[in-house]
């Protein structure tokens, strides 16, 4: 049976045990210290990784030959949105850069980008999660390994992105827009968040979120984002490898992995909806992020690369939407239901991502190296 390497299994196994610690234990007393613990192993495992990940090669190349070629004149041009040939995003060479100023070899930026992503995620998990290790366990696949130990650039302005829902949280629409502008600055698909600071103020109960969610799935055979291809092409999606289409194209079909995750979100959204609303502060606004995410997944569930790359800032949220309902249910035994159900759906997606992406992405026991104890 493929598995993933020991230190992924390890780190998975740590992850479980600090969940049930977090769920059975005092909600009202977090501490810090297994957050801690678990930041520097994901960002150990990611950081310092060697030829692992989809676009490991190829941004490697840059790093070493293109990007100090491109002069910082061009990269304002492009950061002031004046004409410029660069096709790739200012900010991500920016940081390329800057760490390479330091004469360091790739891993070093690999390193750094891992602190950004994952320090981001797991501080604003610490925040805004009653549980957030389990928030960690539910990011770990297949985020963890797809963004921030594959596809750097989307997974620094996803970062970005969910920093920004604690401005979205405070209504502080500068900095809010200061954030989506330098997550744009990593990767352009982060202008599909740009609605969210005015979307989580729409009002939303179990049967508006299942009518419009109903509505979506209806709508999606009919692949009506055709109507955006101009905008959505002008996006990059495709990236500068085809790394990524392969490494996802395993679940992105019809009828697909995905599909039965996307289900299982809507049925907690609808079902526990007026419960949680009534016990966990700001919940409609992490729920009002997921529920369009949903939506706009199956409205583009057609095309496998719109349905996964575009949605993934908003999918992103649940990570912590799920916690959070799990927290606001008054009854200890469906609350323990649900963290078990989680801990094993997490078990059983770790042998399917073994088995198919774990391989392409070189995360397998015979195919992953790291800094530390590899070269």
């Amino acid at each position: 049976m493929p598995i993933l390497h020991p230190a992924f299994t390890i780190l998975l196994i740590i992850l479980i045990l600090f969940s049930f610690h977090e769920v059975y234990g005092n909600e009202d007393k977090k501490t810090s210290l297994g957050i801690w613990i678990v930041a520097i192993i994901m960002i150990v495992l990611s950081g310092l990784r060697g030829n692992v990940g989809a676009d490991y090669p190829i941004y490697r190349s840059f790093y070493l030959t293109y990007f100090p070629t491109i002069e910082y004149s061009e990269l304002i041009d492009k950061m002031l949105m004046r004409k410029s040939d660069l096709e790739i995003e200012w900010m991500y060479v920016m940081l390329n850069k800057f760490v390479l100023s330091f004469g360091g070899p790739f891993q070093s930026f690999t390193f750094v980008s891992a602190c950004i992503t994952l320090g981001l995620k797991l501080w604003t998990f610490r925040k805004d999660s009653p549980y957030p290790i389990f928030s960690a366990l539910l990011l770990f696949i297949p985020g963890y390994f797809i963004a921030d130990s594959g596809h750097m650039r989307q997974a620094l302005g996803m970062s970005m992105c969910i920093l920004s829902y604690q401005f979205i949280k405070e209504r502080k629409l500068f900095w809010y827009l200061l954030c989506l502008y330098v997550a744009y600055g990593f990767h352009k698909s982060a202008i599909i968040f740009l609605p969210a600071y005015w979307l989580v103020l729409i009002p939303l109960n179990a049967n508006r979120i299942f009518y419009a969610i109903i509505t979506c799935v209806i709508l999606s055979p009919f692949q009506i984002y055709k109507l955006f291809s101009g905008f959505l092409g002008s996006l990059n999606l495709q990236d500068v490898s085809n790394g990524y289409n392969g490494y996802i194209g395993y679940e992105d079909k019809a009828s697909s992995f995905m599909d039965g995750t996307m289900i299982l979100n809507s049925f907690l959204l609808i079902v526990y909806d007026k419960m949680v609303c009534k016990r966990v502060w700001y919940y409609e606004y992490l729920r009002n992020i997921l529920v369009f995410g949903v939506c706009l997944y199956f409205i583009f569930r057609e095309n496998p690369v719109f349905s996964t790359r575009l949605v993934g800032v908003y999918i992103g949220f649940a990570a912590l939407v799920i916690p959070n309902i799990i927290s606001g249910i008054d009854k200890p035994n469906v609350k323990r239901f649900w963290h078990l159900f989680f801990v094993c759906f997490m078990i059983f997606y770790y042998f399917v991502f073994a088995s198919y992406q774990g391989l392409a992405g070189r995360f397998t026991p015979d195919t992953y190296k790291n800094f530390l104890w590899s070269y």
